[in-house]
């Protein structure tokens, strides 16, 4: 009977041994390059930064002429970058800032109405958002509707698995200039207060909060 017990038991061990490994490959396959020196990946700052500006596709907008408010409309930005308006056909908008949009609008119905009218283009809702996934207890997409740390983006998320989550050893990932690049955090120093800076996320980052080791 201790025969039987002991091949269970190494059974067990084997197989155990085995899921590790497959987890581990499966994880470092999604692992980025190393991060590049000129990234912005190596800046932790601690100064809050402006919301994301640019328009991208998908993004809804309104414009909003001063005196044809006839020609007032909303407009989801197109999968191409462009809406579509009155007399002006499709004009290009992903890529470029609120303003830049509105001044480069102003430009082009200007042969159309009695000279240059103001016209102001505003964000009703973005596509900007974060990713969080791992041991947190709602993963999934976060609006990036303001400024956002990876301890806010957590949080958001429900907070952290305590029974599971090893935050000594965060990942984020991030595609900066055509390429998946990582950095690894370690927000157990954050939440004892033994570390100040702050990192703060940009559009379609990815969170990952890893499981701890399985001890047997």
């Amino acid at each position: 009977m201790g025969i039987v017990d002991s091949k269970n038991r190494n059974l067990v061990l084997i197989l155990c041994s085995l899921l590790m490994a497959v987890m581990s490959l499966i994880f470092a396959g999604c692992q980025a390059t190393p991060v590049p020196t000129n990234t912005s990946m190596n800046v932790i700052d601690a100064a809050v930064p402006s919301l994301p500006a640019i328009l991208r596709e998908g993004d809804l907008i309104q414009v909003t002429f001063a005196t044809s408010t006839n020609l007032n409309t909303t407009q989801r930005i197109q999968p191409d970058g462009q809406i579509s308006l009155q007399f002006v056909n499709n004009v290009s908008a992903a890529g470029k800032t609120p303003l830049e949009l509105a001044k480069a609008l102003e430009t082009a119905y200007q042969p159309h109405l009695r000279g240059v009218e103001p016209i102001t283009v505003t964000v009703i809702s973005n596509t900007a958002a974060v990713y969080v996934t791992g041991a947190v207890l709602r993963p999934g997409r976060i609006p990036l509707d303001r400024p956002f740390t990876v301890l806010d983006a957590i949080m958001e998320a429900g907070g952290v698995d305590n029974t599971r989550a090893k935050l000594s050893s965060v990942t984020i990932l991030r595609i900066e200039n055509g390429q998946r690049i990582s950095r690894r955090l370690n927000l157990k120093k954050a939440l004892e207060g033994k570390d100040p800076s702050l990192f703060y996320l940009k559009a379609y980052d990815i969170i990952y909060v890893p499981d701890k080791p399985i001890n047997f």
